[in-house]
């Protein structure tokens, strides 16, 4: 059995880190509220997501299925969105959009959540906003409330930061946990059918079902 738990960061895995770690979305606000605000660091909510000189684009990395499960020491769970909302972080004038979604805790597979706790989860791209961000296949990108879905987001540590224009963000601080691409860490079930990155998990590329999926993610972990 690999122990993912006991698996050490690499330099690689560290520096993907840094891309997509960011910040924090406080349920009860209003859309265009400052989220956090703090040593030159501004997060708010945005309706609108810049294109020019922002870096709004999503982080699509060209993993496998063996990196999926050895990589990284994601949770897993079945859960439902909440909400999702686009948001802007600020590094004193250097701007990064993100979108953070609120997930509901129904199923765990692997990790300490609880069904029934609501979590806060930064994905790595804005969700549609009907404008154009570039023509990668986005699972992330097309999230909505009300989809349930199969999720392995990777929690934050109190070492993780993410560090641009000589200011600091400490991730723990604001948000709690990371989906780290746009593809491979979300099955998503859909109007238009079961939706994930069927190329990367091709003992499963034929699945229509979470409950196929959820086969499927309780073996890989139990190996």
């Amino acid at each position: 059995m690999i122990n993912r738990r006991s698996m050490w960061m690499t330099g690689a895995v560290a520096a993907l880190l840094m891309l997509v770690f960011s910040a924090s979305y406080f349920m009860g606000k209003d859309k265009g509220d400052v989220l956090y605000s703090s040593n030159g660091v501004e997060v708010k909510e945005v309706t609108e997501v810049k294109l020019e000189n922002t870096g709004a684009g999503a982080i699509t990395m060209l993993f496998t299925e063996k990196d999926v499960f050895t990589l990284f020491d994601t949770d897993a769970f079945l859960g439902t969105v909440v909400d999702v909302h686009n948001i802007s972080m600020d590094f004193d004038g250097m701007v990064h959009y993100r979108a953070m979604a609120i997930l509901k805790v129904e199923k765990v597979y692997d990790g300490e959540l609880t069904p029934g706790e609501t979590i806060r989860v930064m994905l790595p791209g804005p969700v549609d906003t009907g404008q154009v961000m570039g023509a990668d296949f986005n699972i992330t990108r097309a999230m909505k409330p009300g989809e349930r879905g199969i999720f392995m987001p990777l929690k934050y540590k109190n070492e993780d930061v993410w560090e641009e224009n000589g200011k600091v963000l400490k991730m723990n601080d604001v948000a709690q946990y990371a989906i780290l691409d746009t593809q491979r860490f979300a099955f998503m079930e859909t109007a238009e059918g079961l939706l994930f990155a069927r190329d990367t998990f091709p003992n499963i590329k034929n699945a229509t079902s979470l409950e196929e999926v959820e086969t499927y993610i309780q073996e890989k972990i139990s190996q």
